[in-house]
């Protein structure tokens, strides 16, 4: 929430003042620009003038270009470091605005502008620009392969056993007598974080020594699509929904909290909450997912085959890219995510396949 960063933001603007005096900016900077972008854009934005714009207006106006502001910091022997972040509300707004050409937006900043500034000599005018994989991939049409190879090694990534840490350190704010007392959170491996989040869910989705899934790896399958990755809102909605009901509910295992029925009646939650994100921040991801969501109910079985999906290929391609879609032997499934939010049922052996497929 960029309220949150409002104190850190007067910091940087403070430091900068302090060691560069002769610069202007204003308090209210980021709000500034972003009106900036919103008014000024139409389908015939030279946005690479627009960015560069806005960096140097930034900085006060006091410089009329990149090679002046350069010059500037050479001399002071100074570096800077712009910071572009909140590029997905920007694409929010700019969709809504059927002349605005967005992807040129997302293309100019990830690519011309940051050519433009390694040019620089000296490296004094540094860049760190935040954008969704999915936003990017729409921006970029020609060569996103090779942007993704350029810029691979920044890729934020939640991973699994990031989820169960985030897990963890929350139910240690909760309990802290009874989790995470011996354990060092931050550095805890899988498989010692699984162990401690025993007590929390169980080992298995039944008792210890049954035939159901262990519990922490089925929480996580369910909860992410066909990359593996899940958000930390993915785990901190699971704990909401499988606990809202915990005072209610009848203890079967004593040796854990959350049974096994609320784990289970919690992912049609997840599921439904996490189709609505998408809808809202992902709409092209959306518009093509509400092929699935429109089709008719007696045709809602999962494995689908190819003549059952109304998509083109590149439409497939999208879906598969995000973890939203795959394939196996000539059928199509639906990971687990979303599987609940479009309606979908499974065939006989559906189910373990689609699990089996998110853990991977």
């Amino acid at each position: 929430n960029s309220s949150h960063l409002q104190p850190l933001r007067q910091k940087c603007i403070k430091r900068v003042l302090e060691e560069l005096p002769e610069l202007s900016i204003s308090p209210n900077i980021t709000s500034a620009n972003l009106s900036a972008i919103v008014n000024e854009c139409d389908s015939t934005t030279d946005w690479t003038k627009l960015w560069r714009s806005i960096i140097l207006k930034t900085l006060g106006g006091k410089f009329d270009s990149l090679e002046h502001l350069n010059l500037y910091l050479n001399e002071k022997n100074r570096k800077i470091i712009f910071l572009i972040d909140g590029l997905e509300d920007l694409v929010t707004r700019l969709q809504d605005q059927t002349n605005c050409n967005w992807k040129a937006a997302i293309r100019t900043v990830t690519q011309d502008l940051i050519n433009e500034l390694r040019n620089l000599p000296g490296g004094n005018i540094g860049i760190v620009i935040f954008v969704r994989k999915d936003i990017a991939e729409e921006a970029i049409s020609v060569n996103f392969a090779q942007f993704m190879n350029q810029y691979q090694r920044y890729e934020l990534i939640w991973t699994p056993t990031e989820a169960l840490r985030l897990a963890l350190w929350i139910c240690s704010q909760a309990v802290p007598d009874v989790f995470g007392k011996n354990t060092d959170i931050l550095r805890a491996s899988r498989a010692a974080l699984e162990k401690e989040l025993e007590i929390l869910w169980g080992k298995k989705l039944g008792k210890k020594d049954s035939r159901e899934a262990i519990s922490a790896r089925w929480i996580i399958a369910a909860l992410s699509d066909f990359t593996g990755q899940l958000q930390a809102r993915d785990i901190v909605r699971f704990l909401e929904y499988a606990t809202k009901t915990h005072a209610d509910v009848i203890i079967r295992y004593p040796d854990r909290y959350i049974m096994p029925s609320e784990i289970r009646k919690a992912i049609p939650e997840c599921s439904r909450d996490k189709y609505g994100e998408i809808k809202d921040e992902m709409k092209t991801i959306y518009q093509i997912l509400q092929k699935f969501e429109k089709m008719d109910n007696d045709k809602k079985n999962l494995p689908l085959i190819f003549d059952q999906i109304a998509l083109t290929s590149d439409e497939i391609a999208k879906l598969e890219n995000q973890g939203y879609l795959r394939s196996a032997d000539q059928q199509y499934y639906l990971p687990e995510i979303i599987r609940y939010a479009l309606g979908f049922r499974y065939g006989k052996g559906a189910r373990p396949k689609v699990l089996s497929m998110s853990k991977k």
